[in-house]
Formats: structure tokens, sequence, C-alpha cells
């Protein structure tokens, strides 16, 4: 098969960083400006504008090509309108490859410059920033900096976008292929999902932006007068002003700003700071991203970042559906069918009364978020599955049991800590399910809502660790495995190669973590041990620090994350349109209930006895189960 190595310049009066590739295709003044290619190892080669790519390029659209982008996506999508696909139709991306997908499996950057300069390769040429600002942007007039008036520039954006496709062929073949087959049908239901889109209730959401707007107004207004601060908006301002008040804080960061509230006595300080608060919440600017994102059919498209996590798990982008606030309407009927329908009723007349011009409350904008997305749904939810899969992992037969049996391993987990004299409830049982899987203390138990000094605590870390002690081993064997590589229970495995480690997964796949280093340090008892830190992909120059517990929730979300992705094939290959998932969550818009759940709770080849569950429910916008 001949690989076709190809780069694109573009430009559109839309934004790209505040949309996405689809919506800034979309605009009326979106144009191809050059494409740079090489077949094999032919020297590289630019055309000048969309004609001369047409012509000059005539494998573009041939059988038989393995066509090559990095960030692939970007130049399938625009070329798809280059070609006249309409709206909603793209180019089918079984014919692309996208090596920055690669990277990420096999630990390294994502961006292309790093990747280059970890690889040892071609070097990209980072100056050409500032020309894809000068040509592929509006200037300051609204207008094109068309060529002919800047020939020198535009002489070196052409080199720079040749010297582009060099460093894609140079990293594509140090990178290689995907690691497995499923890894890459993965690849190719993460860019049909994000190609289908989700739709969203645009009247709604223009009517949430709206009152978003006057609530912002109105708050502002309410910290001016109060305050007599210029602008609320302003940092140091504010805190001057709490230091008139005899409050002194290093930040107005929300976990401070909520220490604050807790502690003030001040009736005027709270009120300002609950305004605060609100000024900052992040509903608000969901919609706005909704808004500026959509495609000209109401779906919003791209959302999902493939290989976003060095786990392997999607991470989110525009609207950040992996983010969403939790808030939601409540309801006190007994009945599940019934309460669901009574939340259901609530979060529709909260929509009616945005529709109608009536505006709503900061909370209530949080509560009503989710259901701007408009089905109707299939929602899936896997039930526990980080606890069931280390669970698996580190053969915690009790745990295992229980789950296959369904009973409620919060309550098991309870009794299992429990001694006569002091018997434990589900919620704690829950708090240290949720809290303690990956070597966690009193601070994990607190950060899961969990009160006591930590002494009290500490014994409830200690009772936990006693019911577990095959979870307990397989900290041990990781920390262990990691120095110097071998078997970690009976399904992983880290190899060493000098600098570089890889834990196996049970799929075929590896999570790579590159330049370890080992240091000794001092822990909060005054003891010393040893801490193994690598190279952080995400962030190019600095260093991640591991160790047992922390390896085994890496090897446990990328398990979860692989369970997943096996779904997402399955449903695709039975014709079901999934528009969206979240961590442990899927959406689809067609397929029965039990059509869902069998597809989604399918244990893989290389999971057997995994004890897999989950619910699915339907519901015409989206909302938690």
């Amino acid at each position: 098969m001949t690989d076709l190595y190809v780069d694109i310049e573009t430009f559109s009066p839309t934004e790209l960083t505040t949309s996405n590739v689809y919506r800034y295709t979309e605009d009326p003044g979106f144009l191809i400006l050059m494409a740079a290619w090489a077949y094999d190892d032919e020297p590289v080669q630019v055309a000048i504008g969309e004609s001369a790519i047409r012509q000059r390029i005539p494998g573009l659209a041939a059988a038989g090509v393995r066509r090559v982008a990095y960030n692939a996506t970007f130049e399938r999508v625009c070329f798809s309108r280059m070609l006249g696909f309409p709206t909603g139709t793209y180019w089918a991306p079984e014919e692309w490859h996208d090596p920055m997908s690669v990277a990420g499996e096999r630990g390294y950057p994502r961006k292309l410059a790093y990747l280059a300069q970890a690889l040892g390769g071609e070097l990209k040429d980072e100056a050409g920033t500032a020309l894809i600002n000068f040509f592929c942007k509006p200037n300051r007039y609204g207008k094109r900096n068309l060529p002919e008036d800047h020939p020198e520039k535009w002489a070196q954006f052409v080199a720079y976008c040749g010297q582009d496709v060099e460093t894609l062929r140079s990293v594509d073949r140090a990178l290689g292929d995907f690691p497995t087959e499923t890894e890459r049908q993965a690849y190719f239901a993460d860019q049909r999902i994000n190609d289908r889109g989700i739709e969203i209730d645009l009247d709604m959401a223009r009517a949430a932006q709206e009152a978003a707007e006057d609530n912002r107004m109105v708050q502002e207004l309410e910290i001016s007068w109060k305050t007599g601060v210029e602008n609320p908006g302003s940092g140091p301002q504010m805190l001057a002003w709490l230091r008139s008040r005899g409050v002194s804080v290093p930040n107005l960061r929300a976990e401070t700003v909520e220490q604050l509230l807790e502690g003030t006595r001040d009736p005027t300080v709270k009120r300002v700071l609950e305004l605060r608060q609100e000024l900052a919440l992040v509903a608000s600017k969901k919609y706005t991203a909704a808004l500026s994102s959509v495609s000209e059919d109401g779906r919003l498209r791209g959302q999902f970042q493939f290989f976003g996590a060095h786990t392997g798990r999607w991470s989110g982008r525009g609207v950040q559906l992996h983010n969403l606030p939790r808030a939601a309407f409540k309801s006190d009927l007994p009945d599940p069918d019934d309460a669901a329908r009574d939340i259901a009723t609530q979060t529709m007349l909260a929509i009616l009364d945005l529709k109608m011009g009536l505006g709503a409350d900061a909370l209530t904008l949080k509560k009503v978020l989710r259901a701007m997305f408009v089905g109707p749904f299939g929602v899936g939810d896997y039930a526990s599955i980080e606890a069931r899969i280390i669970a698996w992992l580190a053969g915690e037969q009790w745990a295992m049991d229980a789950f296959a049996a369904k009973r409620d391993i919060y309550s098991e987990t309870a009794e299992r800590m429990s001694t006569p004299g002091n018997r434990l409830t589900r919620a704690q049982g829950k708090v240290a399910v949720l809290a303690l899987g990956y070597n966690g203390g009193p601070p994990s138990l607190r950060a899961m809502g969990a009160e006591g000094t930590d002494a009290e605590l500490q014994v409830l870390v200690d009772k936990w660790r006693r019911a577990n002690p095959a979870i307990v081993g397989l900290w041990a064997e990781m920390h262990e495995a990691f120095r110097t590589g071998g078997a970690v229970g009976e399904r992983l495995t880290i190899e060493k190669d000098e600098h570089d480690r890889q834990l196996l997964l049970p799929s075929g796949r590896a999570i790579v973590y590159h330049d370890v280093k080992w240091e000794w340090v001092t822990t909060q008892y005054g003891t010393k041990r040893q801490q193994a830190s690598f190279a952080d992909p995400g962030r190019p120059g600095a260093r991640a620090r591991t160790y047992g517990g922390r390896l085994s929730e890496n090897a446990t979300q990328a398990v979860a994350r692989d369970v997943l992705a096996e779904a997402l094939i399955r449903m695709h290959e039975a014709g079901l349109r999934v528009v969206g998932h979240v961590h442990d969550e899927v959406l689809v818009e067609d397929g029965s209930v039990e059509e869902v759940r069998r597809l989604m709770t399918e244990p893989p080849e290389w999971a057997a006895g995994m004890p897999i569950d989950g619910e699915v429910f339907r519901c015409a916008r989206y909302r938690k189960g």
C-alpha cells in the first residue's frame, strides 16, 4: 500500500480554538490555502489553492492509498468540505492514519514539536506559529492577509508547510502502527462518534446563555455596590477589599473561597463570596461553548479526544461532557419510576421558563445543563467498574464472588470491616471502596466525604486493608515490578527496557512510561523510601511521580477503558448510533435497553471471569441515572 503523507494550511473566519474543525470548515469563508505532500520516500511537493490540490494530488482519493496526517481528523474533515461532502458526512476514517494517536499509545507527547524532539527525528519549525496567525486568521480588519501582498512571508509559509511533511514522515516511521488491531478499530469508533455528533437544544442553549449573562450583570452590580470595587472580576481588587475587612487570603480559587465561606461571620463578606462563586460557575460557559461549536444541523461534534490520558482513557473537548456539573433536581417520591418522572417534569418546567424568557439562577442553569443534549437516548452505565476490575486484577476472590452473586459491594465491604463491638454502615463501606483501592489514606477518605481525625480515619484504612489483602498485595507487587520488571499477579506484567517500562495489559496493549528514575525520599512519617518518576507525556519537560498504588490505579483505569473501547466497537458492528461516552457511561441514539446492555456487558475475550455489569435506561434528554 502506498503512503501519502499530507499536511494542509487553511483559512477560516471562525476561530478554531473556540469551536472545532467541523464548525470551522462550515464557515462560508473557509479555504484550504495549500497542501504539502509526499508519496512514500518521494520528495515533498506543495500545491497552492484548492484547484491545484485537486489537480496535483491525483492519488488523494484513490484506492490503495494510506493517507497519513498528524491529527488526521483535521485534514480528513477539511478535505471532506473541499470535496463537497454535505454537513454531517465525512471521509471515512478507515482511509486515514493518525500518528498523533499512536504517539499517545506509545507514551509520548502528542504535540508534534515535542514528539519529534523525543524521537530524535526531523524537528518541527516552531516559527511557523506566527505565520499561521498571519495567514490563517483574519487580520484586525477582518480580512485575509493575501500572499501577493506579503510575498516574502508567504514563501516562508510554503516552506514551513513542506517541512511539516518531513517531520510527519519521520515520526510516523519511528512510531510504527497501532499496537493492536483492536486499538485501530477503537480509533475508528472514536472518529465515527465525533463525526456523528450529539444533538443539542439550540433554543434552550441560547436562552440559558442570555440568562447567565443577565445573572452576571446583576451579580457584578451587587458586588460593586457592596464593596465599591470597580471590577468584580479583578482578583487583586477583590483581595484588597477582603483585606480591608480583615480577611487575608492568598488567592480566590474555588477551594479557598469555600473555606472562607465556612469560617466567616461577616454577612457582607459571606454574600460577596457567594456572588463571586456564582460568577465563577462553569455551567454558563458550557452553554457558550456549545453554541460556538455546534454545526449547521444542530449537532455538536468533535467532543472526544482519543487516548487523551496516559492510561488510554478518552478526554473531553469543547463542552467537556466528561466534566459536567453533577447538580440535578431531586424528588422525594418513594417509587423510582415516579421520582424519575417528577425530576423530568421539574427539568422541563425550568427549560420552558428559560425559553419563555423568564431566566434562571446559576444553580438552575447547572441542574438543566445535561438536558441540553437531546435524544432519545439509551444511557448505559457500568456498575462499580473500577472496584470490579481491581478485584479481578488482584484476584480478590471474596469481592469477585460478591459481584458475581450481585450482592451489594458496599454493604459487603462494611460487613467485612466490622467487628463485634463496631458495626460499620453501608455508607462507610461505600466511602471505603471509593477511596481506598489505590493505597489511599485518611486524605482520600476525606475527599470522599468522610469525617474524623487522622487517627480515627486510619482505623478505617487499616480495616479496609485487612479485608482486601490481595489488593494490598497488588500495590507491593506493582512497586517491585516497576523497579525490576516481572509479572504482577496472573494478569499484568511490567517489562523493563533500560529506563523505560511497559505495563502490559490483558487486552494486549501497554501503558508506556519513559525515562524512569528512582530517588530516595523522606515520607511524612520520617522514614526513607525509594520513589519512581517518569517523563510526563502530558507536560513535556515535567516529571510525574508514581508508586504501587498509583500504578494499580493506572492499570485499573486502563482496563476499564479497554472494556469500554471494545463495547463501542461491538455497538458499531451491531449498527447502533453511539453519540457519546463519559468514562463509565455510553449514550446511544437507538437500540433497545436489552441490546445496549448486552453489548456493554459482554466480557472481551481476554477478560475471562471479569464480573462486568451495568444498567441501561431510556430518556428523552440526557440525565444521570
